[in-house]
């Protein structure tokens, strides 16, 4: 059964209204999908679903659809080839990672919980696009319909690892993020606006010109630099961002700072 002490994953969808960010928030009373690992098992919170094609949809859910991405997925399957056995007798065997797996996310906090080993962050890179097709089967849908060619683009993520540059300062980190990935059309002083407007979103008004820091360097606290690498991601305005685990390392006042800014 679900393992609430276990590490998680969180995906956050959220939607930017007149350049400021914004999150919408919703509670589901729903069913259990279950993810199954070797002998673990994953229980985590879904709705049925409903005539309309989508799991747990109704007419009035359909009118969240201009408020932030739905993502359902359905009959997922991931298989992976792995080697056994000693150096002279190793075979290669078929592993099932992730078995007939079905759910769906709705705008909000949703999050993905269970014991070490069950899947959790196969199915959230299954969910973001980043798994080896090879292996693969299912749908995974976006409003309904499959996910378009350019949905890494449009959907963030965060990395367990920061990758923030700690001899830069925050203001430059999201500088630099805005420069690769914002398009060529949008000006300096566009760029400047939404990266202010990010900044004091995510309360980083007071550790903007300050250096993130390194092993050598001394720089902002670990939750100023884990919302610093969420800051990075939501310069590009996502519909989805997806968090690999955006509270590990971090202490427990930390990580329930971490925490509030994703449900505000």
């Amino acid at each position: 059964m679900l393992d609430v002490t276990g590490d998680w994953k969180l995906l956050l969808q959220g939607m930017f209204r007149s350049g400021v960010s914004k999150f919408v928030w919703q509670e589901r009373k729903a069913e259990t999908l279950q993810m199954t690992s070797n002998d673990d098992q994953i229980c985590i919170p879904m709705s049925q679903r409903n005539t309309n094609g989508l799991p747990g949809m109704t007419s009035s859910d359909l009118k969240t659809f201009t408020e932030g991405a739905v993502l359902s997925f359905h009959n997922i399957y991931y298989r992976v080839k792995v080697k056994s056995g000693f150096l002279l007798g190793r075979k290669t065997v078929e592993k099932e990672i992730l078995s007939n797996i079905n759910g769906i996310m709705k705008p909000g906090l949703n999050a993905i919980l269970g014991p070490t080993g069950g899947g959790k962050s196969s199915l959230l890179d299954v969910l973001a696009a980043r798994k080896d097709p090879h292996g693969l089967s299912g749908d995974v849908l976006v409003n309904g319909a499959p996910q378009p060619a350019n949905f890494k683009c449009n959907s963030g993520y965060v990395v367990q690892d920061d990758v923030v540059m700690g001899t830069l300062t925050v203001r430059e980190n999201l500088q630099f993020s805005a420069a690769l990935r914002l398009p060529t059309t949008t000006t300096n002083h566009e760029k400047n606006e939404r990266i202010n407007k990010v900044i004091e979103e995510l309360g980083l008004s007071k550790v903007a010109d300050s250096k993130v820091g390194t092993q050598f360097i001394r720089g902002v606290s670990g939750g100023e630099r884990k919302r610093t690498s969420i800051a990075m991601e939501l310069i590009t305005d996502p519909s989805i961002l997806f968090l690999d685990e955006p509270t590990t390392g971090l202490d427990s006042s930390t990580a329930n700072a971490v925490l509030l800014l994703l449900k505000r």
